[in-house]
C-alpha cells in the first residue's frame, strides 16, 4: 500500500491510451513502423503457403531446316503441378510455424515501436528534470551571492581571512559554470527529443504511469511472450526437420501437347497420379535432428533464463521506487523543517536580530527541497517507463 501510494504522490501529468502515444513519434518514424508491420505481415502469409508448389507452364517453339532442304517446325505447351499432400506432419507443422514466426515479428515490431516511444516520453520527461534542476541551481547560485555578501562584509570588517571569501567566490563560479552544463545537457535532450517527434514538447501530456503488480509485469512481459514465440519456432523447426525424413505424398498432373506441322507427330494427352517418396539414406540425418532438438532445448532453457531475469528486474524497478520514495520523505521533512525556520527567523528579523539576507537563504533552501521532491517524482516516472515500455500495448 505504501508503495502505491508512494507511485500517486507522482502523478505529472494526465493518462493518455496507448493508441495517443503513437502519435508523439515523427511521420517519418511512424511510417517505417507502419511499413515494417505491413512487412511482418506478407511475409508471414508467404511463409504460411509457402508449402504449396507452383503450376507451371512453358511453351516452346522451333524450326529445322534439314538436309532436302525441308523445314520443320515443331510447337509444345503444357502445364503441370507436382504438390506434396502430406509429409508425415510436415506441412501442418510448417503452418504452425508460420504462426508463430508471425507472432515473433509481431513482438519483436511492438518492442520496437514501445522502444520509440518510450525514447520520447524519456525525453519529455528529462528536459522536465532538467528544467527543475535549473531552477534549484538558480537558488543555490542565490545563496553563494548572500554568501559572498556577508563573508565580503565579514572580511571588511576584519572578522574573516580573504581564503574565506575567496572560497564563497569560487563556489558561485562553480554553480553558475555547472547551470550553463545543465542548459547545455537541456538543449542536447531537446535535439533528441524533436529527432523522434514532430509534435512541440510543450503540447504533449505523456501518460502517468503506476506500479504494476508483479503477475501483471511478468504475464506481459514482451520479453517473455517473444521467447516463447522463439521456442514454438524452434519446436515446429524440429518437427519439420524430422518430417522431412518421412514418407511425403505428392499428387502430379499435367497437360501436355506437342505438335509439328507434318501433323504425324501430334502429341496431346493429360497426366494425373500421385508419387510416395522417402528418402533412403542421408549421411547427415542423425546430426541435422539432433542440431534442430539442441536448439529447441536452448530455447526452452532461454524461456526460463528470460522468465528469470524478467523477475528480478522487476524486484529491481521496486526497490528503485522505494528509494526514491524515502529520497522524497527526507524532501518533504525537510521542507517542513524549513517552514518552522523561516517564520522563526522572520519573526527575529521583524525584531532587528536577523537580516534579510537570513530569510532569503532558508527561504531559497526551502525551494530546493520543494524541487528536489519533484525532481524525485520525475525519477519515479523514468523508472515507471521503463517497466510501461517492457509490456505488451502498456504505453
Amino acid at each position: 500500500m505504501r508503495l502505491i501510494k508512494l507511485v500517486s504522490l507522482s502523478l505529472l501529468v494526465s493518462f493518455l491510451n496507448a493508441s495517443d502515444n503513437s502519435s508523439l513519434l515523427s511521420a517519418l518514424k511512424q511510417e517505417k513502423l507502419d511499413i515494417d508491420k505491413k512487412q511482418v505481415e506478407l511475409e508471414s502469409e508467404n511463409l504460411k503457403y509457402d508449402w504449396v508448389k507452383q503450376i507451371v507452364g512453358s511453351y516452346s517453339a522451333s524450326s529445322y531446316d534439314g538436309r532436302k532442304g525441308l523445314v520443320d517446325n515443331s510447337q509444345s505447351f503444357s502445364i503441370s503441378v507436382d504438390q506434396p499432400i502430406f509429409k508425415s506432419g510436415g506441412i501442418y507443422y510448417a503452418i504452425q510455424y508460420a504462426g508463430a514466426n508471425r507472432e515473433f515479428l509481431r513482438l519483436s515490431t511492438t518492442l520496437s515501436e514501445q522502444n520509440l516511444i518510450k525514447s520520447v516520453i524519456s525525453s519529455w520527461l528529462l528536459m522536465k528534470k532538467y528544467d527543475l534542476q535549473i531552477q534549484r541551481q538558480n537558488y543555490l547560485i542565490e545563496n553563494a551571492k548572500i554568501d559572498i555578501i556577508r563573508k565580503k562584509e565579514q572580511y571588511e570588517a576584519g572578522f574573516l581571512d580573504s581564503s574565506f571569501l575567496d572560497q564563497a567566490i569560487l563556489t558561485k563560479t562553480s554553480l553558475e559554470k555547472n547551470l550553463i552544463d545543465m542548459e547545455s545537457a537541456r538543449y542536447t535532450q531537446l535535439m533528441t527529443f524533436e529527432s523522434l517527434s514532430d509534435t512541440n514538447y510543450r503540447d504533449i501530456t505523456p501518460p502517468t504511469f503506476k506500479m504494476v503488480n508483479e503477475n501483471d509485469y511478468i504475464n506481459k512481459s514482451l520479453a517473455i511472450a517473444q521467447q516463447d514465440s522463439q521456442t514454438k519456432r524452434a519446436e515446429y523447426i524440429k518437427k519439420m526437420t524430422i518430417s522431412n525424413y518421412l514418407p511425403t505424398l505428392s499428387l502430379f498432373a499435367g497437360y501436355y501437347d506437342n505438335s509439328d506441322n507434318s501433323n504425324i507427330n501430334d502429341d496431346r494427352y493429360n497426366q494425373v497420379g500421385v508419387r510416395v517418396s522417402m528418402p533412403l539414406f542421408d549421411i547427415n540425418r542423425g546430426r541435422t535432428i539432433e542440431l534442430r532438438q539442441l536448439d529447441y532445448l536452448k530455447a526452452k532453457l532461454e524461456m526460463q533464463d528470460v522468465a528469470k531475469e524478467e523477475g528480478h528486474l522487476y524486484k529491481d524497478y521496486v526497490k528503485k521506487i522505494e528509494f526514491l520514495g524515502k529520497k522524497i520523505d527526507i524532501a518533504k521533512k525537510d521542507t517542513k523543517l524549513y517552514d518552522s525556520l523561516i517564520l522563526s527567523t522572520k519573526e527575529l528579523y521583524e525584531a532587528g536580530e536577523k537580516t534579510k539576507y537570513d530569510v532569503d537563504n532558508l527561504s531559497n533552501s526551502k525551494q530546493t527541497m520543494i524541487l528536489d521532491k519533484k525532481i524525485y517524482e520525475i525519477d519515479v516516472q523514468k523508472v515507471l517507463l521503463d517497466v510501461y515500455a517492457k509490456m505488451h500495448g502498456e504505453i
